[in-house]
């Protein structure tokens, strides 16, 4: 197979993918009952992270939970002297669809607040939690204008059994004055509709079908990426993730090929251009429409 930065038809061939590095930092055990009683890994897998991304020479947008910046300064420092990009991931994890407006500029404020405390850096970006931004929440960038944020990587724009946006477009899009959303990479048709370097989705489809999606990748369109910290850990303790409904084969799949994810994420990184998602976006904003 050609390689991924190829283009087709007469254009360079040394032309590459920009791909956007994120990072989803949460701590999943805060959203099971009874989470605290599992071990405490997430210091660790993230130092692994910051690790492989060093050897990479390659700097990540790290979307991180308020309530994690609280507990853990001196990692969420370590993230931001590194040169890597601080964002929202919300308060608590709450998905928008459980939340009032008025309920979610409260939560949005609390998580810049308690990034902005850790570093003098701006927070410029949000992602909310499980993709959950859809037509029926789409009051939240009100509150993320309000809170002079200047994108959201928030929608999934496909029908999918958690959220999903069908009709939005795979495009960055601007949704105010100063505001773009960026929405999630999907598989091209015919295969399906899932996020293309996600998570669960980049450790149990096939290598082959990623690279074979991101060969077809629209070469004007980003390539938007996320991983958990648990996205890497082999040892951590088996119980049931949050957002599931106690479907055991879902929860089999969030343990499956943890070992494969940095070493797939290496071969896409080597093969591509990439970017913090705000200097993505200072480099191509006055493109947007």
């Amino acid at each position: 197979m050609p390689d991924l930065g190829q283009r087709t038809g007469g254009a360079s061939s040394d032309s590459k993918l920009n791909l956007l590095l994120g990072i989803d930092l949460e701590d999943v055990r805060d959203h099971i009952p009874g989470g605290s009683r599992y071990q405490d890994r997430l210091g660790f897998n993230v130092e692994r992270i910051l690790r492989f991304l060093d050897d990479h020479q390659t700097k990540a947008t790290f979307f991180t939970v308020g309530l994690v910046a609280r507990r853990l300064p001196g990692l969420i420092k370590t993230i931001a002297d590194e040169g890597h990009e601080l964002a929202s991931h919300s308060d608590r994890h709450v998905q928008l669809n459980k939340l009032t407006p008025e309920e979610f500029s409260s939560d949005l404020k609390r998580s810049i607040d308690a990034l902005e405390h850790v570093t003098s850096d701006r927070v410029s970006g949000f992602r909310a939690p499980t993709f959950s931004l859809i037509p029926s929440c789409e009051w939240a960038y009100d509150a993320l204008v309000d809170n002079n944020l200047l994108y959201s990587s928030s929608v999934l724009a496909a029908k999918n059994p958690l959220f999903g946006w069908p009709g939005f477009g795979t495009r960055p899009r601007r949704m105010r004055p100063g505001l773009v959303e960026i929405p999630v990479s999907l598989h091209r048709t015919p295969l399906p509709r899932v996020p293309l370097l996600g998570g669960v989705y980049l450790r149990v489809l096939p290598f082959s079908l990623t690279r074979i999606s991101l060969f077809r990748h629209n070469r004007e369109l980003p390539v938007t990426s996320y991983i958990h910290p648990y996205d890497i850990d082999q040892d951590q303790e088996r119980f049931m993730h949050p957002d599931l409904d106690g479907n055991h084969l879902m929860n089999w799949l969030m343990y499956l090929n943890r070992n494969k994810t940095l070493v797939r994420l290496s071969k896409i990184i080597a093969s591509c251009r990439s970017w913090r998602y705000i200097d993505w976006l200072d480099q191509y904003s006055s493109e947007i429409k």
